[in-house]
C-alpha cells in the first residue's frame, strides 16, 4: 500500500466468537501493510491473544461494544490499538485497598509473546474508560544496505583525512537526501545506532512529511550530505527532542553541529514549538558543551538511557562497559509561562534551584492526596531497552498502576531501566513520588512543558548496575546534579533494602 494513511475501526461485543473477527481484521491489516508471512502470522497471533485475554479477564459476558479495535497503516508502520471498556474501578471501594493484586488483562507469557511480535507495545490506563493496548509494527522497507553497494557503505576510519576547507549549505532535508543520510549514519555507526528509522530512507521521508521528524542537513560544495540533525516530534506536540546528530569525520571540527542546531531552532520557532529537549551522552562532554553554548539549561540526568552496544566513532572505544547515561537539557523557544509546581518536600530545594536557572516563574503549591480516577500510560522501547511510565492524571488508583507497570516492564518486558514522569501541576504528585521511591524509583530531573498542564517530575528505576564514576559531565552544574542523583539513589536503596 502506498499514498495516504489507511484508517479503520472494528467494534466487537464481549463474546468468545468475537475473537474470530478480531483475528480476521488483524490479518487483513497486516496483509495490507505488506508484512512478510512469518511476521504477519506473529502479529495476528499477538492480536488474537490480546483480544482473547481481554475478553476473558477484563470484560463481563455479553457486553455490547465492549472491545474496539482501530488500525492505521502508514507508509512507515502498522498501528493497531485495542481498547477495552472494562468494569470501572472505584478508588473509594474496598477493592482500592487491594489494588496491588489487580492484574492487567494481558500478562505473563502472553504479554511477553506480544512484545516479541511487534516493535512497540504501549499500555494506557484510561481510568473509567478502561485500558488501551497499542501495538506498532514497522512495515518492511529495504534498508540502506540493500540500496547501496559495499564500497559505498565502507565504515569511516578513525583517522579520516579532513576534507578541504569549503562552504556548507544548511537546510531542510529534501526527499532525495534521505538515502545519503542513511548512508552517513551507517558508515559512522554500523547497525549500532538506536533509532532504526535512520537506516530506512523511505521512513525518513515519510516522517518528515508528517512532521514527526524535522530533518536538517549539511551539504558540502559537491552537493553531498555530510551532516544531519533532527527534531523528533512523534506525537506532534509542543516539544521536540533534538537528536539523530551525525557528521562525517572528514567534515568535523567545523561547527556543523552548531549550525545545524541553530537552523533547527529557527524551524522550531517557525512551527510554534514551546521548547527543545536534548539528551547529550556522558561518554564524552562535547555534546553537553554544545548544549550549554547555545543557551540550553541542565534539568536532569537520565541514567542508563542507551544500550551498551551504542558506538561513537572517533570518540570512544568499544564495547562500552555499561549502559550509556545522558544529561537532560532544555531550551525554551518562547518566553516561559508561569507554572504551578507541587514539589515533594525532599526535592523542593533542588527544584527551586532548577527553576531559577531556567528563569522560569514557578508558584509552589500545597501537596494533597490524589483522588478520583487516574490516567497512566506505559511504553516499552525494545531497541533501547528501557520503559517509560507517564502519569497524565494523578488519581487514587495511580500508585498501584505505577507499581504494576514497573513490574510488567522489568519482569515481563525485560527492560533494565524505567523512567517515571509525574505531573508537577497536580497536588497528588508528591504522594505518588513517595510511593514510587518506596518501589525503588529515585530522582532524575524536571521536564519543562512535558505535561499538558505544565511540567513533569522525572524519576528513574535501574534494574542494572551502573558505575557513576564513568559518567562524564561538563561543568560544576552537571557535577552537582549528578552528585544529587547519586545521593538520592543511595537514599532510596536504604529505604527499600
Amino acid at each position: 500500500m502506498n499514498g495516504a494513511d489507511f484508517r479503520s475501526e472494528l467494534t466487537l461485543p464481549s463474546h468468545p466468537d468475537a475473537i474470530v473477527l478480531a483475528r480476521a481484521y488483524a490479518r487483513a491489516l497486516a496483509t495490507l501493510a505488506g508484512l512478510p508471512p512469518t511476521e504477519l502470522d506473529a502479529l495476528v497471533d499477538a492480536v488474537t491473544t490480546a483480544c482473547a485475554d481481554i475478553v476473558q479477564n477484563a470484560l463481563a459476558p455479553g457486553e455490547v461494544d465492549a472491545l474496539a479495535l482501530g488500525g492505521v497503516v502508514t507508509p512507515s508502520a502498522l498501528t493497531l490499538a485495542i481498547r477495552e471498556r472494562g468494569a470501572p474501578f472505584d478508588p473509594t471501594s474496598a477493592a482500592a485497598a487491594a489494588a496491588e493484586t489487580i492484574l492487567p488483562p494481558v500478562r505473563g507469557r502472553d504479554w511477553e509473546r506480544i512484545g516479541q511480535a511487534v516493535d512497540e507495545a504501549h499500555w494506557s490506563s484510561l481510568g473509567k474508560d478502561g485500558m488501551e493496548l497499542s501495538l506498532i509494527k514497522r512495515r518492511p522497507h529495504p534498508d540502506v544496505t540493500r540500496q547501496l553497494s559495499a564500497p559505498e557503505l565502507t565504515p569511516f576510519h578513525d583517522e579520516e583525512p579532513l576534507a578541504p576547507p569549503q562552504m556548507y549549505d544548511i537546510r531542510r532535508l529534501r526527499p532525495g537526501d534521505a538515502l545519503a543520510v542513511s548512508q552517513c549514519v551507517y558508515r559512522c555507526y554500523g547497525y549500532s545506532y538506536g533509532n532504526a528509522d535512520l537506516y530506512y530512507p523511505q521512513r525518513i521521508v515519510h516522517l518528515n512529511e508528517t512532521g514527526q521528524l524535522v530533518s536538517i542537513v549539511a551539504v558540502d560544495e559537491a552537493d553531498a550530505v555530510v551532516g544531519h540533525l533532527a527534531l523528533e516530534r512523534p506525537d506532534l506536540g509542543p516539544l521536540a527532542e533534538s537528536g539523530q546528530a551525525v557528521v562525517a569525520p572528514a567534515h568535523r571540527g567545523r561547527h556543523l553541529l552548531e549550525r545545524l542546531r541553530t537552523f533547527a531552532e529557527e524551524e522550531a520557532r517557525r512551527i510554534g514549538l514551546a521548547g527543545i529537549v536534548g539528551y547529550p551522552v556522558t561518554t564524552h562532554v562535547f555534546s553537553q558543551r554544545m548544549e550549554e553554548s547555545i543557551g540550553a539549561h541542565l534539568c536532569g540526568v537520565a541514567l542508563g538511557q542507551m544500550p551498551r552496544s551504542t558506538t561513537f566513532k572517533e570518540i570512544a572505544a568499544e564495547p562500552l562497559p555499561q549502559r550509556v547515561s545522558t544529561m537532560l537539557y532544555f531550551k525554551y523557544m518562547t518566553a516561559p509561562r508561569r507554572t504551578r509546581v507541587h514539589a515533594p518536600p525532599q526535592h523542593r530545594a533542588v527544584l527551586e534551584g532548577l527553576y531559577k536557572a531556567l528563569a522560569a516563574p514557578a508558584d509552589f503549591g500545597v501537596p494533597a492526596e490524589p483522588t478520583g480516577q487516574g490516567r497512566v500510560t506505559a511504553t516499552l522501547d525494545r531497541s533501547w531497552g528501557y520503559g517509560e511510565i507517564h502519569v497524565q492524571v494523578a488519581g487514587a488508583d495511580t500508585a498501584a498502576e505505577i507499581r504494576r507497570a514497573r513490574r510488567d516492564l522489568c519482569e515481563t518486558g525485560g527492560v533494565e531501566v524505567v523512567y517515571l514522569f509525574l505531573p508537577l501541576a497536580q497536588p497528588g504528585t508528591p504522594a505518588l513520588c513517595a510511593v514510587a521511591e518506596s518501589d525503588g524509583f529515585f530522582w532524575s530531573g524536571v521536564g519543562p512543558c512535558y505535561a499538558t498542564d505544565g511540567d513533569m517530575l522525572c524519576l528513574q528505576y535501574l534494574a542494572t548496575e551502573l558505575d557513576l564514576g564513568l559518567v562524564q559531565v561538563a561543568g560544576p552544574a552537571g557535577r552537582d546534579l549528578l552528585a544529587y542523583v547519586a545521593a538520592e539513589r543511595a537514599r532510596v536503596r536504604a529505604l527499600t533494602s
